[in-house]
């Protein structure tokens, strides 16, 4: 289907959204007036030899295409380098509007560290309210920019509301004149957190990093602003707003069995759920396989997607939508689907750890006659590492009388250890087991076990 309204550049680069929908409101101290206009007609091409494959390629080809961003001399855009505190304010003064020259009588004097070609912009940003006068003047620009500052400055920039309604670990990190414009971005989703529910406000912003959020931003701005319209009757095309997770997305929950598109269109079935379902493939590509999908369902501007299982941890996978089985309720706009590499998520990390012992640490009851077999059972399912002796691999002691348990045998069976005794335990007595670190491993990732020493499954027999 032909698509003809403003925002339809974005269907090429919205997959890489991860923010919810939501409303503008008090711009804070900033003016937040966005005065950037695309221009989609002549919209510039550019080739930059080291972004191919990045997760944020193709928003910083559009920002560099409409002018707001620019790469290096050499066709290099260094997404990965941090930006500076002046490259910051340019990026996000040129978002709102700056067009390189501004006229102020009297001039400001920035002093003699300041460059020429930066004069300008702190002059704009400082009557835009990105900056107050005292911070423009002692902003330290060669610096690296912080996020939270990022998040100050783009919001005051572009009128984003403020909000304190959110939570972080770090959160005492943040300077508290600035909690609330991170919450603004929080709660939009033009920034977001990282695993361990941190925000990292001091760690440096990537160039790849402001250029998403920057984008994140606009997109949503000129999708909210009436004047863009111009009247246009394909300015409701069926499009994506977000994905989640987000493609490219790092640290995924890998206990997460949802995954949710959203439209900016109520949306139903071509045909029915089932033939939805049937075109929507969701792979493992770490591990080669297709993941089951229990059932999808339509919520308003959503398509859920639920998994028969939960995600893997440390696995990358991929899905694809097909083409014409999902239309928007009103007008019955067929949406064009996701092709392969257009939403690509990892999960994170999984640590293998112990979630149940039998007899459980500090049991002071156990039935001694009536236990000869010990249980360990982890979160996921382990194998003993190659060249470990299974045996070897744990130690039963009698606290009490200062003395090795014979083992019988030890075992593996999925996701827990099993400890054979060759005798019952005895009446009134403490007993210590130790797991030895590196002997076991999980299945599905290879991590080891770090090991559990007797003081970590310690209990008493009555």
């Amino acid at each position: 289907m032909k698509r003809k309204g403003l925002l339809t550049f974005a269907l090429a680069v919205v997959l890489i959204l991860s923010m919810a929908v939501s409303a503008y409101a008090d711009p804070g101290k900033g003016k937040g007036k966005t005065k950037f206009k695309p221009n989609n007609n002549k919209i510039k091409i550019v080739h930059l030899v080291d972004i191919k494959s990045h997760w944020a390629e193709q928003p910083i080809l559009w920002m560099c295409g409409q002018g707001i961003l620019t790469g290096y001399p050499d066709l290099t855009f260094r997404p990965n380098t941090p930006v500076t505190k002046y490259e910051a304010i340019m990026m996000i003064s040129r978002a709102s509007g700056f067009d390189g020259t501004v006229r102020i009588e009297p001039r400001r004097s920035w002093g003699k560290d300041v460059p020429a070609w930066m004069e300008d912009c702190l002059d704009f940003a400082v009557d835009e309210g990105i900056l107050t006068e005292k911070e423009a003047a002692d902003l330290q620009g060669w610096k690296p920019a912080k996020r939270y500052e990022v998040a100050v400055w783009a919001a005051r920039a572009m009128g984003v509301d403020r909000d304190d309604n959110y939570y972080f670990q770090d959160l005492n990190d943040i300077p508290f004149y600035a909690r609330t414009y991170v919450g603004g971005m929080f709660k939009h989703r033009f920034m977001v957190g990282y695993p361990g529910n941190v925000f990292q406000p001091n760690k440096p912003i990537a160039r790849a990093e402001l250029s998403v959020v920057l984008y994140r931003i606009l997109l949503w701005q000129l999708q909210d602003d009436p004047d863009q319209n111009n009247g246009d009757e394909d300015y409701d095309d069926l499009e994506l707003v977000s994905l989640k997770p987000a493609d490219g997305s790092e640290g995924v929950d890998p206990s997460t069995s949802r995954l949710i598109v959203r439209f900016n269109l109520e949306v139903k079935a071509a045909e029915d759920n089932e033939s939805v379902k049937d075109g929507i493939r969701v792979r493992n590509i770490t591990d080669g396989y297709d993941v089951k999908i229990d059932r999808v369902a339509f919520k308003g501007k959503e398509l859920w997607i639920d998994l028969a299982e939960s995600l893997e941890s440390n696995a990358t996978y991929r899905v694809t939508i097909d083409d014409d089985i999902i239309k928007d309720k009103e007008y019955g706009q067929y949406f064009e689907g996701i092709d392969a590499g257009d939403w690509e998520f990892s999960t994170d990390y999984r640590e293998l750890e112990i979630l149940e012992l039998t007899p459980e640490n500090g049991a002071t009851r156990v039935d001694g006659p009536e236990t000869e077999v010990l249980e360990a059972r982890f979160n996921g399912d382990i194998r003993v590492v190659d060249g470990k002796d299974l045996l070897s691999s744990v130690r039963v002691y009698n606290r009490t009388d200062r003395e090795i348990v014979e083992i019988e045998k030890v075992e593996v069976d999925e996701d827990t250890l099993r400890i054979t005794l060759e005798e019952p335990l005895l009446r009134r007595t403490t007993y210590e087991v130790t797991i030895r670190s590196n002997y076991f491993e999980d299945e599905d990732t290879g991590y080891k076990f770090e090991g559990l020493n007797g003081s970590e499954w310690r209990f008493t027999t009555r």
